[in-house]
């Protein structure tokens, strides 16, 4: 029995540790702080996995244990000078772009362009469009993880992606070439 534990969270691990990675260094933009945050997601993963719990979905479980770890970090978080939070050091964000070919330059500009735009929205979108174009979650997912019904989710998806349109000066055709 223990060993097929190990096994399901290795499985869990494997498969969604990249993503979960992204979400916390997309949240809190310091590569420590975001490691940390994803091994006490796992750390809680493991912990379900001990004492038994259904899990139905490992990946809404996650960013949902995800999602609730940034707010209260941000909760507990101390205010920081204004020069600490502008700091541009490469090394420490995440760069979307370095993965990128040359012949994708294009679109890895528009897409770092899009994700800039995307935090610049009001919460209520930001985290369902991040959570659908760039994890690509279905709506009921997104939905399990905010706690809201697949129908807000989709919603909310759709409200976000008229905001986007109008803060980054996208059409609608624009957004559909991207994929998004």
């Amino acid at each position: 029995m223990k060993k097929d534990k190990k096994s399901t969270f290795e499985a869990i691990y494997k498969n969604e540790s990249d993503a979960i990675f992204r979400f916390c260094l997309l949240r809190v933009s310091n590569r420590d702080q975001a490691l940390d945050l994803v091994q006490e997601t796992f750390l809680r993963l493991w912990q379900s996995l001990q004492k038994d719990e259904d899990i139905l979905n490992s990946k809404a479980f996650l960013f949902t244990i995800t999602r609730h770890l940034i707010i209260d970090y941000y909760r507990k978080k101390k205010s920081i000078p204004f020069k600490d939070m502008a700091s541009t050091d490469e090394e420490e964000g995440y760069d979307p772009a370095n993965d990128i070919t040359t012949d994708n330059l294009i679109s890895g500009i528009e897409g770092r362009y899009l994700l800039n735009k995307i935090n610049e929205l009001p919460q209520s979108y930001r985290e369902p469009l991040y959570l659908r174009f760039v994890e690509d979650l279905s709506p009921p997912e997104i939905g399990e993880i905010l706690g809201v019904s697949a129908n807000a989710a989709s919603v909310r998806i759709n409200r976000g992606l008229e905001e986007l349109r109008r803060v980054s000066g996208y059409s609608k055709d624009d957004l559909n070439k991207l994929n998004i």
